[in-house]
């Protein structure tokens, strides 16, 4: 019931994200007729800060939440925003006069509310399926949370369906649009809304978005479902608590070979807390084989779509005591972890670990927290050696050195992509 509940756990958290973050869109397009044409963008704009407090809220039983749909909404409801504002200001006679005066303009009706926003939503959607994992807020996921595809069969889901949610929303916007812009070009008379107007334009798109809560509940009751009834299913259910060791000796790194598949590190077992605590990590360590006294650090923990957390700790071992730790595995040198990793031959949690730690340290070597140099050299690279990770005084659970990493002094347009992430840091203060 245990495993189930996970699966079902899942599935729910991905309807009520598509259904709170689709819903706000639906609810703008149902009622768009009875606001007023000039408060709509600040009615956007505000719905884009409570789309980002709601992505913000914990979830239940703490499960990973996808972003990607939240994201979509957010970019959708600001950029329209934007253009409705151009649209307002097209119709001041101070400042274009009446150039605009045309058959298909009014500036009682400067613009029809859906016809923008499905516009703006199929783009958007359009370019968030085209950068697929390179999107910004996927990039983030994945180096904070790591890799999850094939660990569990609720981490597949997770990651199957949210692309599905969003595919789905484009073909909503898009198809919708396309109906609405052929009947505002055919039928509509740009005058005042009668009675099909306000189907077309508001009933329709509330319309849809009930089918859509109506087709994915129906499709994750029936994945509950067989995954209640299917035992190889539920053997891939994903585990509890999950403890893993790095564990480095100078400058070599112990991993193991399994079975000829992938290196991965021998320390690695389920536990029943969940989270950081020193004292049980050591005799967890210890009591897997690794030698006694020695010094370990917590690294981060980080969270699957299914709930499961898994807590990382580095152990360091003195070269007396490397040889009692191998546990079946060997010691390799920094050089050749790499060669394993560009060559796809780590388990994707382990590549997850060191792209991460090697991502951070350098973000922290060379950039402040604001992403300013800390040398007057451009594009300055510190040395990166596993036998200074025991000194190295970094929190390695800080999101913001993720953040440094991608925008610093030494990449393009810095100030300019500074300023903006500050606009868009209105919608996302917690």
């Amino acid at each position: 019931m245990k495993d189930n509940g996970k699966i079902t756990g899942t599935l729910r958290t991905l309807f009520w994200g598509y259904a709170l973050t689709a819903g706000f869109v639906a609810a703008v397009l149902g009622c768009s007729f009875m606001i007023s044409k000039t408060i709509m963008p600040v009615l956007l704009l505000a719905l884009a800060y409570v789309v980002s407090a709601v992505t913000r809220m914990p979830s239940v039983g703490g499960r990973q939440r996808c972003h990607r749909m939240a994201w979509t909404v957010q970019a959708t409801l600001i950029w329209s925003a934007f253009i409705m504002l151009l649209l307002l200001l097209s119709h001041v006679k101070i400042l274009f006069g009446d150039r605009f005066n045309t058959a298909h303009f009014n500036p009682v009706i400067p613009y029809i509310t859906c016809l923008v926003v499905q516009t703006v939503g199929s783009l958007v959607s359009l370019y968030a399926l085209f950068m697929g994992r390179s999107l910004g807020v996927c990039r983030k996921c994945l180096q904070m949370n790591g890799e999850y595809d094939n660990d569990s069969l609720a981490s597949i889901l997770f990651n199957e369906e949210s692309g599905q949610q969003l595919r789905m929303y484009f073909w909503i916007c898009f198809g919708a649009g396309v109906v609405q812009w052929a009947y505002f070009f055919i039928f509509y008379i740009n005058v005042n809304f009668n009675s099909p107007d306000v189907f077309v334009f508001n009933f329709v798109p509330v319309a849809i978005y009930l089918l859509s809560l109506i087709y994915l509940g129906s499709r994750y009751y029936s994945i509950a479902m067989s995954m209640d009834t299917s035992d190889a299913a539920r053997q891939r259910v994903s585990r509890d608590a999950q403890l893993r060791f790095i564990v480095t000796s100078g400058d070599r790194m112990l991993l193991r070979d399994n079975d000829g598949d992938d290196y991965d590190t021998p320390y690695k077992a389920e536990v029943n807390f969940d989270k950081p605590d020193d004292a049980r990590a050591a005799e967890r360590f210890e009591a897997m084989g690794g030698p006694a006294g020695s010094s370990m650090r917590f690294l981060y923990d980080n969270v699957a779509p299914d709930g499961e957390r898994t807590i990382h700790y580095a152990a360091f071992v003195s070269e007396e005591d490397s040889e009692k730790a191998r546990r079946n595995g060997n010691w390799f040198t920094l050089y050749e972890v790499n060669r394993f990793l560009n060559s796809g031959r780590l388990a994707p949690m382990m590549a997850n670990e060191i792209v991460r730690i090697y991502t951070i340290t350098m973000a922290w070597k060379t950039y402040d927290r604001q992403g300013r140099r800390l040398y007057p050299v451009k594009h300055y690279k510190p040395i990166f050696r596993l036998r200074d990770f025991k000194e190295w005084d970094v929190d390695y659970n800080d999101p913001a050195w993720m953040q440094v990493s991608i925008e610093n002094e030494d990449r393009m347009f810095f100030h300019a992509r500074r300023f903006w992430r500050k606009c868009l840091n209105i919608f996302n203060r917690g």
